[in-house]
């Protein structure tokens, strides 16, 4: 089994090459933003009334340094409901680690008081983020940030940061639904680094869509850029969740179509659970034209894995 971790001192080059923001190497500080109203929005549960908010824009300032192994966060424009105010918490610097599986850079707190509270009753009771800065740049860089606030010692917000953009790739089992041939790719993971999905999130309208880039499901297969679009989802405690087509099949989209759907292409029974730790399952059926019809099965991560080379 192969896996892709990294050392300390690999960690600290890896964070270099990805810095951003003014940085310096002499300096060994790596500082990263992550938020705007192109990136990421809050959903903030009310844990009193059971309410749910959907925060735009939140601002989350990460400066690393790798000689200690810590960060130093600031989180800006934190809005907690629909009449409050926008919040700024710095905290203290805290020790980071390294997942053994994911490479994530992990940093996990409690019951964490922000240097800049003063006489504030704020409390962070949990506060976790996980941060992969090295995927390529068509795929980009993930965070997942989850906590909660209490305030005069009581729960009271569980906050869950959102992408807008999630991309996954990983491995593949394809159904011929004419000669119901199998097509795998768990064997063959390195032939599909190209291959990867992406789901946009639109939270004001409540909406999905799903973009697969070079999908391939045969040896014969050219492989096709497709899409499918105003998916509903539903959100759940951990990520994401969207069916659709199981009534009528949706339309497909593809490069070559434009604003309209390709004639003769489309997918129904589409599933798609997405957990914002490590990734997503997406199941559909599709007919893709001259390409065939297919049943898909993609178990997906933010990482590509080979775990049957040595």
């Amino acid at each position: 089994m192969k896996k892709y971790l990294l050392s300390s001192a690999m960690l600290a080059a890896t964070l270099s090459l990805t810095s951003c923001l003014g940085s310096t190497s002499d300096e060994q500080v790596l500082t990263y933003n992550y938020g705007s109203s192109e990136s990421c929005f809050n959903r903030v549960i009310d844990l009193q009334d059971g309410s749910e908010f959907i925060a735009s824009s939140p601002s989350y300032n990460l400066k690393y340094t790798p000689a200690e192994a810590q960060v130093e966060i600031t989180l800006s424009n934190i809005i907690l409901s629909p009449a409050a105010s926008p919040l700024s918490f710095k905290f203290p610097a805290m020790k980071y680690t390294q997942d053994q599986l994911d490479e994530f850079i992990v940093t996990t707190g409690r019951s964490i008081v922000p240097e800049n509270a003063g006489n504030s009753t704020y409390v962070f009771d949990t506060f976790n983020l996980r941060a992969y800065f090295g995927r390529p740049s068509h795929l980009g860089s993930v965070y997942y940030i989850r906590y909660q606030l209490d305030i005069n010692n009581e729960p009271r917000y569980e906050v869950t940061t959102y992408a807008k953009r999630n991309a996954y790739v990983g491995p593949v089992i394809a159904t011929d639904l004419t000669d119901n041939s199998v097509y795998n790719t768990a064997n063959n993971l390195d032939a599909q680094a190209d291959t990867y999905y992406i789901v946009n999130l639109d939270q004001e309208k409540r909406t999905a869509t799903l973009q697969v880039y070079n999908g391939k499901y045969s040896d014969s297969m050219t492989p096709l850029v497709f899409m499918v679009k105003d998916l509903p989802y539903t959100y759940t405690e951990y990520g994401y969740t969207i069916v659709a087509g199981t009534d009528n099949a949706l339309p497909v989209y593809t490069a070559t179509s434009g604003e309209k759907p390709a004639e003769g292409l489309e997918m129904t029974d589409l599933s798609i659970v997405g957990n914002l730790q490590n990734g997503a399952t997406i199941r559909f059926k599709c007919n893709l034209g001259d390409n065939d019809k297919y049943n898909v099965t993609a178990n997906l991560r933010y990482l590509l894995y080979n775990t049957n080379k040595n």
